[in-house]
């Protein structure tokens, strides 16, 4: 009699498309279909036995989507901080074909590097990640998530690197003589992202802000005093903006009209590690800027 009286209800309220004859036998519920779980996406493993310089073996630890890493020697100096910093790094570096970058089939290239990945690449500052002084460790870092350094202009890659971790510091390693304007009492300055500066003549007047141009003199040297730019006694108007290099567009902040300054600039935000440009990689700057006139309108 339920069910009958269910099918009458149904009829009523329009429930039911026909509703003529017998009641249908009554069914069992339907158990609630399970809702559709999207798959994990699976990170493919490396075969670390295939890939260039020192060997490795197991499945590694996966620090980040798209970069794995195998610990060569473990570590037992002091934790790299998680704030971005600078350390001096040694490194050999492949894209994953075998096309060596950093250091030789002999020996390692040792540079002075942020940490992070604002002053890098997307990948690194998880690279780094929990390092300590001492470690040597192995990482691979996928094409998608490396952007174009230390390769820009080239097909992306995947890229292979061996790093150890030599020491932690914020300070860039500066030569006991410097090209260009002597140095005398000044005071050093510095940033996170690595860059160092000197002020070595004061100003008058506003100083730069980030977006401001202004027209300066610079004179430029590699780390070993060799010259690489030179404007001249004829200044150059520079607009501080993602189309200036990187230690430039940061290092005129704050410069008044009339000043001086000597930028100590890493290659992370100058030279660059491209093994095509018209620099060695890696190669460290020197800059003498002079603010030569007010800001343009």
């Amino acid at each position: 009699m339920r069910s009958i009286a269910l099918s009458v209800l149904a009829c009523t309220v329009g429930l039911l498309t026909a509703c003529e004859g017998d009641a249908p036998a009554a069914k069992t519920p339907a158990k609630p279909a399970e809702l559709a779980k999207t798959p994990e996406p699976v990170q493919p493993l490396v075969d670390v036995s295939t890939l260039p310089g020192a060997a490795a073996s197991g499945d590694g630890v996966e620090y980040a989507a798209g970069v794995r890493g195998w610990t060569i020697v473990p570590g037992m100096g002091e934790l790299l901080p998680t704030e971005p910093m600078t350390a001096t790094i040694r490194l050999r570096g492949w894209t994953e074909n075998g096309e060596q970058f950093f250091g030789d089939s002999e020996s390692w290239d040792e540079l002075v590097l942020p940490t992070g990945d604002g002053a890098a690449f997307g990948g690194w500052g998880a690279a780094m990640s929990d390092m300590k002084v001492g470690e040597v460790r192995k990482v691979w870092i996928g094409s998608d998530d490396r952007g174009t350094w230390p390769l820009s202009g080239k097909n992306p890659q995947n890229v292979v690197l061996d790093i150890e971790l030599v020491s932690i510091g914020d300070s860039i390693p500066i030569p006991e003589t410097l090209p260009g304007v002597a140095i005398g009492d000044a005071a050093r300055h510095g940033s996170s992202s690595g860059l160092r500066w000197y002020d070595l003549a004061e100003g008058a007047g506003a100083a730069l802000q980030d977006g401001d141009t202004a027209t300066f003199t610079v004179v430029a040297w590699r780390e070993d005093g060799t010259p690489w730019q030179d404007t001249g006694r004829m200044p150059v108007a520079l607009t501080l903006d993602d189309a200036l290099m990187p230690a430039m567009r940061e290092g005129l902040v704050g410069m008044m009209p009339g000043s001086t300054r000597k930028l100590i600039v890493p290659a992370m935000l100058g030279a660059g590690f491209d093994p095509l440009g018209e620099l060695p990689p890696g190669s460290t700057l020197i800059m003498d800027v002079q603010y030569v006139v007010r800001p343009v309108g």
